[in-house]
């Protein structure tokens, strides 16, 4: 993974409620191609040692325009990665983040669009937040400001900075 060292945006394991057992695995690369993405899926090692059952690829737009490593971390809370995905037309449901809740926009690492690998057309988004706990992130994107509403797939992980620095 050395080799992509550049291109990290955001990587780290998805965990159990007990944060201890790893359920998965993300990583947001900016990479010039879909052919580097299919490169860097071939080479990561969980995925070539059949760790995993499935894996999902999608563009990720970082609307944030910053790495994970420049996050600032207020208090010491756990975090999570939230991905939220619509089924309705291309395009439902993108939000800028600038137009977030301020208490939800406060406590981003990461944040952006998902779209089609192939086609570019958005289908939802990606964040990673810093919170108190599994349901202070279902508040903030339960909040009516939040525009989360229009997605039909939320999922909320536990998650943890992964990698060197």
């Amino acid at each position: 993974m050395d080799g992509f060292a550049e291109s990290m945006i955001a990587r780290g394991p998805t965990l159990a409620a007990n944060r201890e057992t790893a359920t998965g695995s993300l990583h947001v690369l900016g990479l010039p191609s879909v052919d580097a993405v299919r490169e860097f899926v071939a080479h990561e090692p969980n995925n070539r040692a059949g760790v995993y059952a499935e894996h999902f690829i999608w563009r990720f737009e970082n609307l944030l325009g910053r790495t994970m490593w420049e996050f600032s971390p207020g208090a010491d809370e756990p975090r999570f990665l939230i991905i939220a995905r619509s089924n309705r037309k291309p395009g439902a449901g993108v939000i800028s983040h600038e137009n977030l809740p301020t208490a939800l926009r406060e406590r981003l690492i990461l944040y952006g669009t998902l779209s089609a690998l192939d086609d570019a057309e958005p289908v939802g988004v990606a964040l990673a937040v810093q919170a108190r706990g599994r349901e202070a992130v279902a508040e903030l994107i339960r909040d009516a400001g939040s525009g989360f509403d229009v997605f039909q797939d939320v999922d909320i992980h536990d998650w943890e900075f992964g990698g060197r620095r």
